[in-house]
């Protein structure tokens, strides 16, 4: 998948604590060989086994991201612990330094990044977290054409990170985790149709 495809959507999904539980409940609502590929960025140490977690929860693809990893539609990319996810050039680059960013991984960061490569094409998802990682990149995303969804606050475990964005953005739709899926698959669709 490369910039020049136009026709594909990119989506990124953000969270901190409380996050794994929308991710898993989003990512279920979602068909095999949905047309666009999953980026996914939760708050974690170096530790993280979150795509292993993910195997075992969740009938999609799941690939842990290594630096310029190329993007596939269908496949769902989690962002190693304690790593920034960067798009740039159809592929994620993996880095250790991000300016201003005390969260690992950045959300904000994974959003600007997304907005600068996708444009109109992008697709940032806030769910449950603490503080406000993430609102200074939906904006970007909303300000680049892109749309931003958020996870209901009364829905989250932490409704902070939704909240934030909510206070600061203009989201698309402010659904429950499972509702945010299939929201996602009305937009995208899949492989097929």
């Amino acid at each position: 998948m490369s910039k020049d495809n136009t026709d594909t959507f990119v989506v990124a999904i953000g969270a901190s604590a409380g996050g794994l539980t929308a991710v898993v409940e989003l990512l279920r609502a979602l068909p095999e060989g949905l047309n666009a590929p999953i980026v996914i960025a939760i708050h974690s140490d170096p530790s993280s086994r979150l795509d292993t977690v993910l195997q075992a929860k969740i009938n999609l693809p799941i690939v842990k991201l290594e630096t310029d990893t190329k993007l596939e539609a269908g496949t769902v990319y989690v962002v190693p612990g304690a790593t920034h996810a960067l798009f740039r050039k159809g592929s994620v680059r993996l880095s250790e330094e991000v300016s201003e960013s005390g969260f690992r991984p950045s959300i904000d960061a994974l959003f600007m990044t997304l907005a600068a490569e996708y444009q109109d094409k992008a697709v940032a998802v806030v769910l449950s977290g603490l503080l406000k990682d993430g609102m200074r990149g939906a904006q970007v995303v909303y300000d680049m054409g892109g749309r931003t969804i958020v996870q209901n606050p009364e829905d989250a475990i932490y409704e902070s990170m939704p909240r934030s964005v909510i206070n600061s953005d203009h989201p698309a739709a402010i659904l429950s985790a499972t509702e945010l899926g299939e929201w996602l698959c009305d937009l995208i669709g899949d492989a097929d149709s």
